[in-house]
């Protein structure tokens, strides 16, 4: 059970319980907070089940439900507690389906009429969740025609953002036959299929075998709304079906792919992947991609954007489940060559001569900033915590900077050396050399 500290002020403690079959209860108080969050995070196999289909379940669940039969009489609700909120979602997180149920609310404290504003959140969250609103196994039809329309909406405004387009149109070739190939949502076609039924079946499926995280964080102790979770959770037939979290690495491929794509835009955007299958040394792997292409000192920024004007941005992130490196940028057409060639380079320098001291200092001084930025908000902690569940390492912050810090230059260069070229992706308009 670690204490939270901000850098050498002792918080408060993290608490984490099993509080029914395949459900853990994960509680940070921190009187600091003025409001309290609670999260539901329904984990689920990509396998089996129509991404559609699941992420439509999703969304309806902040719709409505049988207390509260249309958007307006929830609404209503939520703003009676103070402009309360609940949301969902659904996305890809470690190579599984993460369907979340969020809600937001000031804390007692600040009610005026002593209204219990964290027990009336804690309801309605569960009334949604355990209530929708449905008939003969089926969801309501005007909401699932809705909620329909918002999904394919959804999918298809990705075209919009040629950043986002991009990174999915690589991801089927970096990551083929896996489960974050294809996003978390479901296809356009996949989507015109769903029905009020099979939206429904996936609801109660995912109900029904998920793996079930609950995050509360805020200035409560939660105490209620542990119970009340472990009551309606106790009553649900369940059959966990998820019990790991880890992901398996992605497969690196026996040869690196190339490919590309044309669209309607006049400059292009560059996307290159390389995986680590036996990457052990995730601390010193998190800081080289820093020093590759993770801060406004980075390699990337300073040598090929801001010396050689190859790019207009030009950044790098590790995916520590994944064990792999994602390089992107954008760029002229005429210079995809000379950046992708750039990018690779100041890679190769790194795994031939390794890093300096002053690089290595200021990318730990940055992630040192970074993780104290994660005590500033209950999101943040929640979202600090969660993220660590598959690694069955809930180090606090602090304590995870401590790690940072013992990484050395010759630990850096190492774990850069595991990294091999797996994808090389280009999104860009006719090759023209304007």
């Amino acid at each position: 059970m670690p204490q939270l500290y901000l850098f050498g002020e002792l918080i408060d403690i993290f608490e984490r319980k099993q509080i029914a079959q395949g459900v853990y209860f994960s509680r940070i108080t921190d009187r600091r907070f003025k409001a309290n969050r609670i999260s539901v995070m329904l984990i689920t196999e990509f396998d089996g089940l129509s991404r559609a289909d699941c992420a439509l379940a999703a969304y309806a669940l902040s719709e409505c439900c049988e207390k509260y039969p249309d958007y307006s009489k929830l609404s209503a609700a939520l703003l009676d507690m103070y402009d309360a909120s609940v949301s969902t979602s659904t996305s890809s997180r470690w190579g599984k389906r993460c369907t979340e149920i969020v809600g937001r609310t000031l804390d007692d404290r600040y009610a005026l009429d002593g209204e219990k504003l964290e027990r009336e959140l804690a309801q309605i969250i569960c009334e949604c969740l355990f209530r929708p609103k449905a008939k003969d196994g089926a969801f309501d039809e005007k909401v699932t025609e809705m909620m329909r329309a918002e999904l394919i909406d959804s999918i298809d405004s990705v075209i919009n953002d040629k950043s986002r387009f991009a990174a999915q149109n690589a991801a089927k070739i970096a990551f083929a036959g896996e489960p974050d190939e294809l996003p978390p949502t479901g296809t356009h076609e996949n989507a015109e299929k769903v029905t009020a039924k099979s939206a429904f079946a996936a609801y109660r499926e995912i109900l029904e075998t998920a793996r079930v995280e609950i995050f509360v964080s805020g200035c409560s102790d939660f105490s209620e709304t542990e119970k009340i979770f472990a009551r309606e959770f106790s009553a649900v037939n369940r059959r966990c079906t998820v019990n790991e979290l880890v992901a398996k690495p992605s497969a690196l491929k026996e040869k690196p792919v190339y490919a590309e794509d044309e669209f309607d835009m006049k400059q292009a955007i560059l996307r290159i992947y390389f995986k680590a299958p036996d990457l052990d040394d995730y601390e010193a792997a998190f800081i080289f991609s820093r020093i590759l292409g993770g801060m406004t000192t980075s390699r990337f920024f300073l040598n090929i954007r801001e010396k050689e004007s190859l790019c207009y941005y030009c950044s790098c992130y590790t995916d520590r489940a994944a064990r792999s490196l994602t390089c992107y940028a954008g760029i002229e057409p005429k210079n995809r060559n000379r950046a992708e060639e750039a990018m690779l380079a100041e890679l190769r320098d790194i795994c031939e001569n390794g890093v300096t001291e002053d690089e290595l200092f200021r990318a730990k001084q940055e992630l040192r900033d970074q993780l104290k930025a994660v005590y500033d908000s209950a999101a943040a902690l929640a979202h600090w915590y969660s993220g660590r569940l598959p690694f069955e390492d809930f180090s606090t912050p602090e304590e995870y900077a401590k790690k940072l810090e013992a990484v050395t230059a010759e630990r850096v260069k190492e774990a850069a050396r595991k990294f091999t070229l797996d994808t090389v992706y280009t999104l860009s308009g006719k090759n023209s050399e304007e």
